[in-house]
């Protein structure tokens, strides 16, 4: 969640300087690689400027100290404890820059005691009840292999950043920001039972793939099942509905494929003409 908070905020137009240890973060070496890097670490981090400092070293603790002094906003996802360790808390860095907003994105915050359980988003999500509220009924409890709450935690992460700094516009000072993945899933709504799941509700098999229903479509199974046939295209099936006024769009795999889909025309670059990645484009349009 913090390097997606930090992610946000470059693309909204922020200077972001991503602290690693001496040697690079061992994140930039995580499967799959992509031009030898990680490419789930390129596309949280592409764009930011990397120092790096061991923070385990007076000298190292100086050199983020140093940056903080002139920055807008600090912003980590460390352990409870860890940043008053290293002399990076709040109550450090604030005297010497009042107009600094402090912003922690942790995992279950600091509401457990000095020794909190691991904040990874799986164990949010079960914690959180949300576990259970992705899987239908009759299905065990299982977290969402998506990582919700590390995606929501980031957002909702930015979001208290750009607030303070929106407060601070009018109080001329800054702050502290806490977030954490459970208060990001606490934001999602779920059902108070389980649904049970139709056939309609997940993917239908064609000739060449699979369709998934509008609400409409799943509304009206008899239609869905006189037009259709597994001997048809997932194209031939999505039209033979659309001429019912019922909606259904196709099951993609490909994720390659995206860049070339029109429905992604504004979300997603083209592919660059020496790398061959596509990477998404700032996912707001302004007027």
């Amino acid at each position: 969640q913090g390097p997606l908070a930090g992610h946000v905020l470059r693309m909204l137009g922020a200077e972001v300087v991503r602290v690693e240890p001496p040697g690079g973060d061992p994140m930039r070496w995580l499967p799959p690689l992509a031009d030898g890097t990680s490419a789930r670490f390129t596309a949280l981090n592409a764009g930011k400027q990397v120092v790096e400092a061991d923070l385990t070293t007076a000298r190292g603790r100086d050199a983020v100290r140093a940056l903080t002094a002139e920055a807008d906003v600090f912003l980590h996802n460390w352990a409870p404890g860890k940043a008053g360790l290293l002399g990076l808390d709040d109550f450090d860095l604030l005297p010497a820059r009042p107009a600094l907003v402090y912003a922690w994105a942790s995992g279950f915050g600091d509401t457990l005691g000095d020794r909190p359980p691991l904040g990874t988003d799986y164990l949010a999500q079960v914690h959180s009840g949300l576990a259970a509220a992705v899987r239908p009924h009759g299905e065990p409890p299982a977290p969402s292999l998506m990582t919700l709450t590390d995606v929501l935690g980031g957002l909702v992460c930015a979001q208290g950043v750009l607030a303070a700094l929106a407060a601070r516009e009018r109080t001329g000072r800054g702050g502290r920001v806490d977030s954490s993945l459970v208060s990001a899933a606490a934001l999602i709504p779920r059902p108070a039972h389980r649904a049970r799941w139709t056939p309609l509700d997940r993917p239908l098999p064609t000739a060449d793939g699979h369709l998934y229903l509008g609400p409409e479509a799943r509304a009206h199974p008899e239609a869905v099942r006189e037009l259709l046939d597994r001997s048809l295209t997932t194209e031939e099936c999505r039209h033979r509905l659309a001429a019912h006024g019922l909606t259904a769009t196709p099951v993609h795999t490909d994720l390659a494929a995206l860049a070339r889909d029109p429905a992604f025309r504004t979300a997603i670059a083209p592919p660059d003409p020496v790398t061959g990645h596509a990477r998404p484009h700032a996912p707001w349009e302004f007027a």
